[in-house]
């Protein structure tokens, strides 16, 4: 199936993710690295975590658990089912693709580069950020007086940790996009059966 993806119809993508890629500097490096990297991701998880807890307190537990088991659910589906079966791969390990665009590449402190895994699409960052923002947004919306700035910090961490994927040269915006796409799907069906069963009451 790779080569479906170096067909015409997937131009834009290559396009979008040489523009994105290519304009980089060293300060941006080291702040996409932090923003790339899982322990930004577990901070991220542990403040809505623990705003769960503060205006939830003894039910916290379940809605905690429920939204840990959708997003695993997704993670899973998009690790283990989706890359192995759609095998595209990352723009670090398909630099033919790119001509003579050379692929920029963040360098670790041991002076080897990061590739990430073999295959690309769906963005498990895309998945697990947004999948667990709505769910996040879902429960802590109604306890929060401005909304918006929840929706901006929720939403806009999520923007910009997927943005990140592209910039350090492991993800086309289609990977980013089919991640965002099965997230809608999971967590709108979790939702939906919260609402209708109350399954984390």
């Amino acid at each position: 199936m790779t080569e479906f993806f170096h067909t015409s119809a997937f131009d834009w993508d290559k396009n979008l993710f040489q523009f994105i890629n290519s304009h980089n500097s060293p300060f941006w490096d080291k702040v996409m690295w932090v923003i790339t990297s899982a322990q930004f991701g577990i901070v991220f998880f542990l403040i809505l975590s623990a705003l769960v807890v503060w205006f939830y307190r003894k039910q916290s537990w379940k809605i905690l658990l429920f939204i840990a088991a959708v997003t695993l659910l997704a993670d899973t589906i998009g690790a283990r089912v989706l890359k192995p079966t759609i095998k595209r791969l990352r723009p670090s390990h398909d630099f033919e693709y790119h001509g003579d665009h050379q692929v920029h590449l963040l360098q670790k402190k041991d002076g080897t580069y990061y590739y990430g895994g073999r295959y690309s699409c769906p963005s498990n960052h895309a998945i697990n950020y947004l999948t667990s923002s709505l769910l996040f947004f879902f429960f802590l919306s109604p306890k929060i007086r401005r909304r918006w700035l929840l929706a901006i910090f929720v939403f806009g961490i999520t923007l910009l940790s997927c943005y990140s994927r592209i910039y350090v040269g492991v993800h086309y915006p289609f990977d980013i996009f089919c991640g965002w796409l099965i997230a809608l799907l999971l967590a709108g069906l979790a939702i939906w059966l919260d609402k209708k069963f109350q399954v984390s009451k």
